[in-house]
C-alpha cells in the first residue's frame, strides 16, 4: 500500500528510495517498529471487523513511525543513520517531510472501504489529532532537562502513549462505535507506548552498569531512574547525582558512584514495578474493550513480547 502511494503520488524515484531506507531504519535501540503495525488489524478484529480494514492505519502509522523517529533523532543531535550521515540533518528532514505526507495519503484508502463513511472519517481523525499532542510532549521535553516524576510521565503519554494509542483505538474504531470498547482499547494502547518507554530506560541503564558506550549526560538526566530519584532522594543527594552524570565518560568512578545511588534508593525496582504495573493497566484495558476471541489472544501475545531484558 505504501509503495502503491508513491506511485500515485509521481514523486521522484531517488526520493521514494530514500524514504525507503527511512522506513527500513529501526528505531532507538534497534527496536524493530514493524512488530506493532499488526495492532490496528488486530485491534479492529478483536472489536468484530475484518483484520485488513485496518490497512491503511497501519501503513500510515509505520510511515509517521519513521517521520517521527526521524525527527526526533535530528532534534535530540543523535547519531545519524549512516543513509543521511554524510549529507546532514537537511536529507533526514526532507525524508520526514515526504513520510509525513505519504501518511496522510495513506489514510486516504480508508474512503475504499466497505464501512460507513462516519467510520472512515472517524478513524482517520482519530490517528491524525494526536500529533498536536504529541509535539506537545516532545515541545516539553525540549524545555525539561530535569523532569520530576509526573513530568516524566506527563512527556512519555503525550509522546509514546498516545502514538501507540491511537493506533489501537483507530483500528478498532473501524469496528465499533462503542465508548466502552475503544476507551479500552486507548487504555491498552497507551500503557503498550509507557511499557516500550520503560523498557528503554531500562535496556540504557542496563548498559550504563554493564558499562557500554559513552555515557550520555542529558538522556540520562531525563531518564525515569533519575526522575524517581528526584521524587524520593533529599535535594543534597538529587544534586550530588546531577554532579557526577556531567563527569561519567571520563571518570569510572563517578560511573559507580550514580549507580550505587540508583540502586540504592530503589531506582532499577522502580522500573521493573512500572513494567508490572503497566502490563496489569493494558490487559485491564483490553478486558474491557473485548470479549474473549482469538484476536484478542493475539493481542494478549503481542503484549508478552514486552520482557524485561535479561540480567
Amino acid at each position: 500500500m505504501i509503495e502503491q502511494v508513491w506511485r500515485k503520488s509521481g514523486a521522484w524515484p531517488e526520493f521514494i528510495e530514500v524514504m525507503r531506507l527511512a522506513l527500513r531504519s529501526k528505531s532507538e535501540g534497534g527496536r524493530d517498529p514493524s512488530l506493532w503495525a499488526s495492532l490496528p488489524g488486530m485491534c479492529c478484529q478483536a472489536a468484530g471487523g475484518e483484520a485488513q480494514w485496518a490497512d491503511p492505519v497501519a501503513a500510515a502509522w509505520l510511515l509517521f513511525f519513521a517521520a517521527a523517529h526521524l525527527m526526533d533523532s535530528v532534534e535530540d543531535q543523535d547519531e545519524p543513520d549512516p543513509w543521511w550521515a554524510a549529507q546532514g540533518p537537511g536529507l533526514a528532514l526532507n525524508a520526514a517531510t515526504g513520510l509525513y505526507f505519504s501518511a496522510c495519503l495513506a489514510l486516504q484508502e480508508l474512503n475504499n472501504l466497505p464501512i460507513p463513511y462516519e467510520a472512515q472519517r472517524a478513524a482517520a481523525v482519530q490517528v491524525l489529532q494526536p500529533f498536536l499532542l504529541m509535539s506537545s510532549g516532545q515541545y516539553v521535553d525540549f524545555n525539561t532537562p530535569k523532569p520530576t516524576l509526573d513530568e516524566y510521565w506527563r512527556i512519555a503519554g503525550a509522546k509514546s502513549g498516545a502514538f501507540f494509542s491511537l493506533a489501537c483505538q483507530a483500528g478498532a474504531r473501524l469496528a465499533t462505535d462503542q465508548p466502552q470498547a475503544l476507551q479500552g482499547f486507548q487504555q491498552f494502547g497507551l500503557n503498550i507506548g509507557l511499557l516500550v518507554q520503560i523498557l528503554d530506560d531500562l535496556a540504557d541503564y542496563r548498559a550504563l552498569t554493564e558499562q557500554k558506550g559513552a555515557v550520555d549526560a542529558r538522556g540520562l538526566l531525563r531518564s525515569l531512574p533519575a526522575a524517581y530519584l528526584r521524587e524520593v532522594c533529599t535535594n543534597e543527594a538529587i544534586e550530588r547525582f546531577h554532579g557526577l552524570v556531567w563527569k561519567a565518560s571520563e571518570n569510572p568512578g563517578a560511573l559507580g558512584e550514580i549507580i550505587q545511588i540508583i540502586e540504592q534508593n530503589g531506582g532499577a525496582l522502580y522500573l521493573l514495578a512500572e513494567l508490572d504495573k503497566r502490563r496489569s493497566l493494558a490487559l485491564a484495558g483490553l478486558k474491557r474493550a473485548a470479549r474473549s476471541s482469538p484476536a484478542r489472544d493475539a493481542l494478549v501475545a503481542l503484549l508478552d513480547k514486552l520482557q524485561a531484558p535479561s540480567t
